[in-house]
């Protein structure tokens, strides 16, 4: 199948999956994500691939959702309002679920929903220049996974939710959100090596292994964890009369994102 922002390589049992719109940062627009979860479906098929790497193309893994101004919505069915508003969060979390380990390979900015990206694979591996951080609370609108409560302590997530800041390479090694961090350069070499290491694993003992871990999860209430949170974004995309949220809006159609950002950020420089 070919693709327009998205690249898929197969190779010696390792699939790699490239966010490809450098130019936007790799946000995560419907049509990428469309494609993403094409590719996906590819790799979940192809019982010959037996692990898989993402990463993005330039100087971001993942900006996060597309929110440029001025972004068109097709008119649709009250009855279909629940899978769309759905469908983002549910294409990333796509990959949490994939039977196959995943690790992401993260360059650069992974914010806000590209963030959530990158946690949601098995392993993740960072360059030091990567930068991680959920700041889209700071104009009032939520994660789309809550992730990290089985990932990291609950002081660190706090402070990460609450306060939307950024944190480096090294602080996210250290706050158990990445295995490694390596030079920039080696990034791509590191993960591949990561990848060929699982590839030397029998499939069917992995993917096993993986089924169980997943399984826990959902012991522990992973995905009735994922599905409130689903309510709690509903009800904030709902909610009418948040002044803050209204003013956000208006700067981001009117003057655009250079402005809308230096807004929302500005103050907690």
């Amino acid at each position: 199948m070919a693709y327009d922002v998205i690249k898929l390589d197969k190779q010696d049992r390792i699939a790699v999956l490239t966010l490809n719109r450098p130019e936007k940062l790799n946000a995560l627009s419907h049509d990428l994500l469309e494609e993403f979860v094409d590719a996906l479906d590819d790799v979940q098929a192809d019982q010959d691939i037996s692990v898989l790497v993402l990463t993005g193309t330039g100087r971001a893994f993942s900006s996060g959702f597309d929110i440029s101004p001025n972004l068109e919505h097709e008119e649709e069915a009250a009855t279909a309002h629940w899978d769309s508003t759905h469908y983002n969060p549910r294409a990333i979390m796509k990959l949490w679920h994939m039977r196959q380990p995943t690790i992401s390979a993260v360059n650069g900015f992974a914010l806000a929903a590209g963030n959530v990206l990158a946690m949601t694979a098995d392993i993740v591996i960072a360059s030091e220049d990567a930068v991680f951080g959920e700041p889209e609370i700071r104009h009032v609108a939520h994660s789309p996974a809550i992730l990290l409560p089985y990932m990291i302590p609950f002081r660190h997530l706090h402070w990460l939710y609450f306060t939307g800041d950024t944190i480096d390479a090294k602080t996210a090694e250290k706050w158990n959100m990445v295995n490694m961090v390596v030079p920039a350069d080696q990034l791509m070499a590191e993960a591949m090596k990561a990848a060929e290491r699982i590839a030397k694993v029998p499939a069917f003992a992995t993917q096993t292994m993986k089924r169980s871990i997943k399984g826990t999860y959902d012991k522990m209430g992973f995905t009735d964890a994922f599905e409130n949170h689903l309510m709690q974004r509903m009800i904030e995309l709902m909610t009418h009369d948040v002044p803050e949220k209204e003013a956000f809006d208006i700067i981001k159609e009117e003057q655009g994102m250079k402005i809308f950002l230096e807004a929302r950020d500005g103050p907690f420089r």
